[in-house]
């Protein structure tokens, strides 16, 4: 596994390309960030908004995605009170909802907007999160595929034509270069955002005995729909030169609450707070593709002169690779597993070429049960 020269991802990392100086697409578009004309991008945003505001006021102007994270709170902060727009917010309600993420969402509820959440039933979302767990390596799958397409759903529904969304992952964490425009489409979604939309369609889950009643919350709008309303998506990190530290200060002034602890598998306080599996998430990430949470948020600490790239690699050698414990018990009880059951799904999807084995090929785990890697250049 190789790590980029200026940052700290790996070239394990998916989408992710290295010039021939070992420079990542990350890091690249970031100092792109500096000579885009900011002012002339917020000038046609104003006039994207204008376009689609509601002009009778008998709907709203837009419809935003949240999570009541730092990112949604700022999104919201940003329609509402810079450009005066009227936003329906929606909410796809996570499982294993923390209390700090209902005070959060709350919190942006206060701000002033109207709000939607939904929750999925929860018998559905469980096989679901079965599913993603033990042949996806991801126990979180069903949310992450909801919150993109929920908010559609209603947007159809309720004819509001756009929807904005928060930064671009591929703009902020790498990736092609066509996945880097201001839309967010289902082109989009199913190439870049969708975990696994590549590999399985949600409405493919009938084979394993969920009915297709079930699967509705889950499955994109027909595109007749979509061109009946003009649904479009934009990202507002394309706009907006996104920053996430700097936002945090603001939301926080706006009553946005940080963790009293350090989040699992990293250094930070303000991420991932309304749900408390996420850092099983993080874990299986680590276990793919050798690299989690810590070394996303280090990496564009340091693309942004917060700290060196030599602070930044103790930093992951500090924090990341560990299983999560704090929400451990709880998903075992809920998924009626045993520690040892985990730990095989957790082989299922490690990539041998990072984690050392032993002699026999069976991946090396130690009293705690973590893995150890290979050494990285």
């Amino acid at each position: 596994m190789k790590l980029c020269s200026q940052c700290l991802f790996p070239d394990t990392k998916p989408e992710l390309k290295f010039d021939e100086n070992g420079i990542c697409d990350a890091c690249k578009y970031s100092e792109q960030k500096e000579s885009i004309d900011w002012s002339q991008r917020k000038q046609e945003l104003k006039i994207i908004l204008e376009k689609y505001k509601n002009k009778t006021g008998e709907n709203y102007d837009c419809l935003i995605p949240v999570s009541g994270g730092k990112d949604s709170t700022y999104q919201t902060l940003v329609i509402k009170e810079e450009f005066g727009l009227n936003p329906l917010v929606v909410n796809f309600h996570p499982r294993g909802q923390t209390e700090l993420g209902r005070k959060n969402l709350d919190n942006l509820k206060n701000l002033g907007v109207d709000c939607i959440e939904f929750t999925a039933n929860p018998d559905v979302y469980k096989k679901l999160s079965q599913f993603g767990l033990t042949e996806l390596g991801d126990p979180m799958w069903p949310e992450h595929i909801g919150l993109f397409q929920i908010p559609i759903k209603i947007a159809v529904h309720m004819k509001i034509p756009l929807l904005v969304w928060g930064e671009n992952p591929m703009f902020e964490y790498g990736g092609p270069v066509s996945a880097t425009s201001p839309y967010l489409d289902k082109e989009w979604l199913e190439n870049h955002g969708g975990y696994f939309l590549d590999k399985i369609k949600p409405q493919e889950l009938t084979k394993y005995g969920i009915g297709k009643k079930e699967l509705i919350p889950f499955i994109y709008p027909n595109e007749d729909e979509i061109r009946r309303i003009g649904i479009t998506g934009i990202f507002l990190g394309y706009y907006t030169k996104w920053d996430a530290r700097k936002q945090l200060e603001i939301v926080k002034s706006h009553g946005f609450s940080v963790s009293d602890d350090l989040s699992e598998g990293t250094y930070t306080n303000y991420e991932n707070l309304d749900s408390n599996i996420v850092p099983l998430h993080d874990y299986f990430k680590y276990l793919k593709y050798g690299y989690g949470r810590a070394t996303d948020q280090a990496s564009i600490d340091i693309r942004n002169n917060r700290m060196t790239r030599d602070e930044g690699l103790k930093i992951i050698e500090t924090y990341e690779g560990k299983i999560p414990k704090k929400c451990l018990n709880w998903f075992l009880e809920e998924y009626e597993l045993k520690f040892e059951d985990f730990l095989k799904i957790c082989d299922k999807f490690t990539n041998k070429k990072i984690f050392k084995t032993d002699r026999n090929g069976k991946i090396f785990h130690n009293k705690e049960g973590n893995l150890e890697k290979y050494p990285v250049s």
